[in-house]
């Protein structure tokens, strides 16, 4: 069983927190070899993962550290609480102002910023993949795999056994209806 790109993406964070069987483990890890779009989105899934743990084992400390953080600590939090806002041009003026001069002086909020456009990016590449994939007529397909299910099972196509009982049906009212006028 090999794993397909599709898979990969509900995957992967099941594989960076360990939490696969150690078949499924070499599956992924066989797969990641492979497959470079699969390899980009778990190195900066991974990327991202470590800095989230990094940032809820700084959050676990005591309250006190909280109290002394400095002020670009706090600046760097504003840049994080509102990246998603930020990116989606749905903060005020002045908070795009604070964003975007936070981003040019600060190296961590720069390659924040690059990681969640190359996420987004590789979100919308996905997704067009999978809309072009689907193109197809979808209920077209099906009818054909019943046809040939049909097919294979009776013989004949169902189109035909549709025309037959049609004819059948006809047939069977002509008679009562004639049988029907001679009483």
């Amino acid at each position: 069983m090999e794993i397909t790109c599709l898979q990969m993406d509900v995957l992967i964070s099941f594989y960076i927190e360990g939490d696969l069987s150690e078949a499924l483990k070499e599956k992924v890890q066989e797969h990641l070899k492979n497959c470079p779009t699969c390899r980009a989105k778990f190195n900066i899934i991974n990327s991202l993962f470590s800095d989230l743990k990094k940032e809820v084992n700084v959050k676990k400390q005591t309250e006190e550290i909280f109290s002394t953080h400095t002020h670009p600590t706090r600046q760097y939090q504003f840049f994080k609480n509102n990246l998603s806002a930020y990116i989606d041009n749905e903060l005020s003026e002045e908070e795009n102002i604070k964003m975007k001069k936070y981003t040019i002086t600060n190296k961590n909020a720069r390659r924040d910023l690059e990681d969640t456009y190359q996420i987004r990016k590789l979100m919308q590449d996905s997704f067009k993949k999978t809309k072009s994939d689907t193109k197809s007529d979808f209920s077209k397909n099906i009818m054909k795999q019943i046809n040939n299910n049909y097919s294979n099972e009776l013989g004949f196509n169902p189109l035909i056994s549709v025309a037959f009982a049609f004819i059948m049906s006809v047939l069977l009212i002509s008679a009562i209806v004639i049988y029907m006028l001679s009483l």
